[in-house]
């Protein structure tokens, strides 16, 4: 089957209230506003604000405080994992063909409009997780995502002629060129393999063994400029072991490269952001001081990274 997968929309960052932890993306990462701020959902019963950070969106997610919010997905995830990376989402030209491939390979999916995951011919989809390791999101951007207010969502500035992220690599502490690469912690690689390789189209960059995060990796291309680092524990100290050993499958990290090392752990200890590891390529700071979500500052490249004009 046929399909493309094109620009990350969003990593989405769950938390038990949207507000401190919005509040903590203002101080820390200096985000683009305007997108979606601080959005109930009623029919879902979760609020939810979209925020640029350099070259990707973060969406930070919570249960509303409604009654019956954990019965619904927000909640119930929440109830299970806490504070912890939720999920990705990709824009797709085509949400059909998506639909069309997933099917083929046997994961179940619910559509924006069918609740059984009918073939949509517009709007998200999105994968059971038990299927897809995670939950994946694909997003077909209705023309007006262009021209105007789309529902409660403004156009992606990202998709706009001129669009720079350069201000965070030369603007902010923390020099953020890019979104490195997201985690996806797994205890099955050959699945994994499966899941980002043959039914995304993804292509296998490369391939390692980390005594920083304890993890034996592979490092897989989804559409044209984002990198999924599909990581198997062996360290059972690890933060990727611990988290696996608590919730299985999971999206576990997101890792930010930046300009200097030592000036990106600076600032991560201005803003009273403990480090759990570190060596000379990378930083992970400590998930209790970023609302449960792992993050990672690096200066290593990837092997084979599209991204990179000199590989």
């Amino acid at each position: 089957m046929s399909f493309n997968v094109g620009k990350l929309f969003h990593v989405i960052h769950m938390s038990d209230a949207v507000a401190p932890l919005d509040d903590w993306y203002d101080d820390v990462f200096f985000p683009r506003r305007g997108m979606m701020d601080g959005n109930h959902a009623p029919s879902l019963k979760r609020d939810a604000s979209l925020l640029v950070i350099a070259d990707i969106i973060i969406e930070p997610m919570a249960p509303s405080q409604l009654e019956g919010a954990d019965t619904m997905p927000a909640g119930r995830f929440f109830g299970r994992f806490g504070r912890h990376w939720h999920s990705l989402a990709w824009y797709v030209d085509d949400v059909g063909s998506i639909w069309d491939g997933l099917h083929a390979h046997g994961i179940r999916m619910v559509t924006d409009a069918s609740a059984n995951g009918g073939r949509p011919e517009g709007g998200a989809l999105y994968t059971h997780p038990k299927d897809s390791l995670v939950q994946l999101e694909f997003y077909q951007r209705p023309a007006s995502d262009l021209s105007g207010r789309e529902g409660t969502m403004l156009p992606d500035p990202r998709l706009f002629p001129g669009w720079s992220s350069d201000w965070w690599a030369t603007n902010h502490p923390l020099g953020l060129e890019r979104m490195a690469y997201a985690t996806v912690v797994t205890g099955n690689m050959d699945r994994a393999h499966r899941v980002f390789v043959d039914f995304l189209h993804g292509t296998l960059l490369a391939e390692d063994e980390s005594k920083l995060t304890g993890t034996r990796n592979a490092y897989v291309a989804i559409g044209p400029e984002t990198v999924v680092e599909l990581s198997t524990p062996i360290d059972s100290d690890s933060l990727a072991a611990k988290d696996f050993q608590k919730n299985g499958d999971a999206c576990h990290a997101v890792a930010f490269k930046v300009r200097d090392l030592d000036q990106a752990g600076a600032y991560l200890a201005s803003k009273q952001i403990g480090v759990v590891a570190r060596d000379e390529d990378t930083i992970i700071a400590d998930p209790a001081d970023t609302f449960g979500a792992p993050f990672r500052f690096t200066v290593a490249s990837i092997h084979g990274d599209p991204r990179d004009r000199s590989t």
